[in-house]
């Protein structure tokens, strides 16, 4: 709600020496943009950063997978870390919907591939109604995950033992499986698989994805601050104004 045009505003922010600056803006048509092209679109912006000798180590972001997927096209070395404060917004809202899927899209037989513990019939049965996640369960969720989400190979264990980002990721998945499996929660493991701990997703919110270098940030605040200051220093006496309004101010007022 930047401008009269709707359209999204998208920042890169860089975090040096515990102090944020914001490097480039991107105005994005929202509604009109699929996902490709929406991806498309944020791959020439991130390039033009990289021409410029951007090499970021760390790209922390929320669940946007089109960032996600722009940001590991354009610096295939970068670590994804998905901002903590959104992951915990995201599981608990799923939490605390029990509104069952019509489809169900989980593969056991290539989590058993993947982890031998897993029982590739432990799914849900579509027609058969069941709690997704009981409300005296949801805390002790969240509460694993956050646990597995902070360790680290650099960072020894309470018993000193120092951890492989595949063993912490089995652990974590062995963890959170079993507590699936003795709660009869067939549709919670099938959400927390496909949604966090499978292949193709752990690596994205556990800081152990990046085995040999741990980021100082957990989470996009300094960019919800920037926004705020944008929005409630600068853009407060506007209903949706003018985007060339909005540009001159971040030009002339914001970044200066």
């Amino acid at each position: 709600n930047t401008n009269n045009l709707k359209f999204e505003l998208y920042v890169v922010h860089a975090e040096i020496d515990g102090m944020g600056f914001p490097l480039a803006y991107l105005f994005l048509e929202n509604g009109n943009c699929g996902g490709g092209i929406r991806t498309g679109i944020i791959i020439d912006f991130f390039l033009q950063l990289k021409i410029r000798g951007l090499e970021p180590e760390f790209f922390l972001t929320d669940k946007d997978f089109s960032q996600i997927s722009a940001a590991r096209f354009v610096w295939k070395n970068v670590k994804i870390q998905l901002c903590l404060w959104h992951i915990k917004k995201a599981v608990e809202t799923r939490l605390g919907n029990n509104k069952n899927s019509q489809q169900i899209n989980y593969n056991g037989e290539a989590a058993h591939q993947l982890f031998s513990f897993i029982d590739p019939s432990f799914q849900p049965i579509i027609k058969e109604k069941t709690l997704f996640c009981p409300k005296e369960l949801r805390s002790s969720v969240w509460n694993m995950m956050n646990n597995y989400l902070h360790q680290h190979p650099l960072i020894p264990t309470i018993d000193g033992k120092f951890l492989s980002s595949t063993q912490i990721w089995t652990e974590a998945v062995q963890e959170i499986y079993n507590f699936c499996q003795q709660n009869s929660l067939p549709r919670l493991w099938v959400y927390l698989w496909n949604e966090w701990y499978g292949a193709e997703r752990w690596f994205l919110w556990l800081r152990a994805g990046c085995s040999n270098k741990l980021s100082i940030l957990k989470t996009n605040m300094f960019v919800e601050a920037h926004w705020k200051v944008l929005k409630r220093d600068f853009l407060y006496k506007f209903f949706r104004p003018r985007l060339d309004l909005v540009v001159f101010i971040i030009m002339e007022q914001v970044i200066p």
